[in-house]
């Protein structure tokens, strides 16, 4: 059901002296106003409807008695990314909401509506005295009335929590064996960031991420270029989306410590041998291995490489303790390859 449509059965479901019959509920509450003044109240009122299965908050109607009196202007023009802000800083993890306006002849109804959070609890992070909000509280939606979780209520959250762990664990061990480890990356939800098998971290905007989740029916293709080593997912569904993440950047002292000469050492490997890996494997042209760093006038690049560098190749020196052969191809191969790129440095 769509947020018009909801809000529409409410307005339009009306008793013999044209009041609203709906009365306020675990997903309902009525606002005859709106305002700044009352935002600790509305953000009370959200965490506790994310607590239990989401809500709406319906502006323009009295709640005793349930008349339609309709929104001013102050609810159309509200700054929403401050109010945004304002929740982020009272309650975590961060509240999932949706805003608009719906016209009915020649009044509007506004709506806020909060969805089921996941992971639960949303839990206040500072104090808030208008509402006598403190560090620590809980809230749920109990009826009509948002108030301080209850044992019974918070044990089925943690119950509900720690099975859906178990599961996701079952499901994850499920989709290793059949994949392999090579083949999978990890999205965490909650902080919005995707860990490659590459090594490589990068941050998808979270809002992107539900977005997706609740539109796409499944991933119908996804791969990982070898090149650049930029993670590339395309979704099909309701949407087609095909979303290039860009590695973000790092510091290079922090995420790229090592110059060529410490790598070969703590590889315990002959310079030229490490030399030979590297260019063999292209790690000068993907960001998961390298970076380039200017040191001179000239402006010829040095290169910096990362943990994973040390790691891939530490793996790849120990495969080639039972297969030297390998390894010696490669050496040779980079002995004989075209005299224009004979410098390593380059």
């Amino acid at each position: 059901m769509s947020h018009e449509e909801f809000v529409l059965g409410i307005i339009n479901t009306i008793d013999k002296l044209g009041k609203i019959k709906s009365r306020e509920r675990n997903d309902l509450e009525y606002k005859e106003s709106f305002g700044p003044k009352g935002w600790a109240k509305y953000a009370k009122t959200m965490a506790a409807f994310a607590n239990n299965h989401g809500g709406y908050i319906l502006f323009g109607i009295k709640d005793n008695p349930r008349e339609f009196v309709g929104i001013n202007d102050s609810f159309r023009n509200f700054e929403q990314e401050k109010f945004t802000e304002y929740l982020n800083n009272l309650y975590s993890p961060e509240l999932l909401w949706e805003t608009g306006v719906i016209d009915i002849d020649e009044k509007s109804v506004g709506y806020i509506y909060t969805a089921e959070a996941n992971p639960k609890p949303v839990i206040a992070i500072k104090v808030e005295n208008s509402e006598k909000i403190n560090n620590g509280d809980i809230y749920y939606r109990y009826r009509g009335r948002s108030e301080k979780i209850k044992y019974p209520e918070m044990n089925h959250i943690i119950e509900d929590r720690a099975k859906q762990e178990r599961e996701q664990i079952l499901k994850l061990i499920e989709t290793i064996r059949k994949n392999g480890t090579a083949n999978l990356g990890i999205i965490n939800y909650s902080s919005g960031k995707f860990s490659t098998p590459y090594g490589v971290d990068v941050a998808i905007d979270r809002k992107l991420v539900a977005k997706v989740l609740k539109k796409a029916k499944f991933i119908k293709e996804g791969s990982f270029n070898e090149t650049t080593g930029i993670p590339v997912i395309k979704v099909t569904g309701e949407i087609a989306l095909a979303e290039e993440i860009p590695v973000p950047d790092i510091n290079p002292d922090e995420g790229y410590p090592y110059i060529q000469a410490a790598l070969a050492k703590k590889l315990n490997i002959k310079t030229q041998e490490l030399y030979a890996l590297i260019w063999y494997y292209k790690m000068k042209e993907a960001k998961r291995y390298s970076i380039g760093v200017t040191v001179s006038q000239k402006g010829n690049p040095s290169f910096k490489f990362s943990e994973f560098a040390l790691q891939f190749l530490n793996d790849k020196i120990e495969e080639f303790k039972n297969n030297d052969v390998e390894f010696d191809k490669i050496k040779i191969a980079y002995n004989n390859r075209n005299k224009k790129n004979n410098n390593p440095n380059e």
